[in-house]
C-alpha cells in the first residue's frame, strides 16, 4: 500500500513544521500550503489523503476550503485546527463538509487519533468504492 499523505494548510510555519514532524513519525507524507490558494493547488496537484486546515488563513478560510474539497475531492477529509475555536465555528465547519475540528494548542495524542481515525475512514471508502465498481462491471 502507497503511503498515505496528509495536506496541513496554516499560515503559522511553527504550526506546520509541528505537524510536520509529528505526521512523519506517524510514517505519513506530508505536503504544506500557508494559504488558500496554495492549498488549492496542491489538492489538484497530489490529492492528498487527508487535509488539516487552520481556520483563518491570510486570504480566506479555512470553511472555503472544505467547500471546496467537499464539492472537487469528496474522497478527502478535512479537519479543521484552529486558536479561534468556538461552538459556532465548529458548527459552521461541519456543516460545510468538514471530517472533525480541534482547536490550539494541539494536544499530539489527540491529533494523533483524529488523523488514525481520518484516514481509516478514507481508506474504507476507498475500498467501498472499488467494490462498487466491481460490481457494477462484473
Amino acid at each position: 500500500m502507497p503511503t498515505q499523505s496528509v495536506l496541513i494548510v496554516d499560515d503559522e510555519p511553527d504550526i506546520r513544521e509541528l505537524l510536520d514532524i509529528t505526521l512523519s513519525r506517524m510514517g505519513l507524507k506530508t505536503h504544506s500550503a500557508a494559504t488558500l490558494g496554495e492549498a488549492k493547488a496542491v489538492v489538484a496537484e497530489v490529492t492528498p489523503d487527508l487535509c488539516l486546515t487552520d481556520m483563518r488563513l491570510p486570504d480566506g478560510n479555512g470553511i472555503s476550503l472544505v467547500e471546496y474539497i467537499a464539492q472537487n475531492f469528496p474522497h478527502i477529509p478535512v479537519a479543521m485546527i484552529t486558536a479561534h475555536g468556538s461552538v459556532e465555528t465548529a458548527i459552521s465547519a461541519l456543516k460545510a463538509g468538514a471530517f472533525d475540528f480541534i482547536s490550539k494548542p494541539i494536544e499530539l495524542e489527540t491529533l494523533r487519533k483524529l488523523v488514525s481515525t481520518a484516514l481509516q475512514l478514507e481508506d474504507d471508502t476507498s475500498r467501498t468504492e472499488k467494490a462498487v465498481d466491481q460490481d457494477l462491471i462484473g
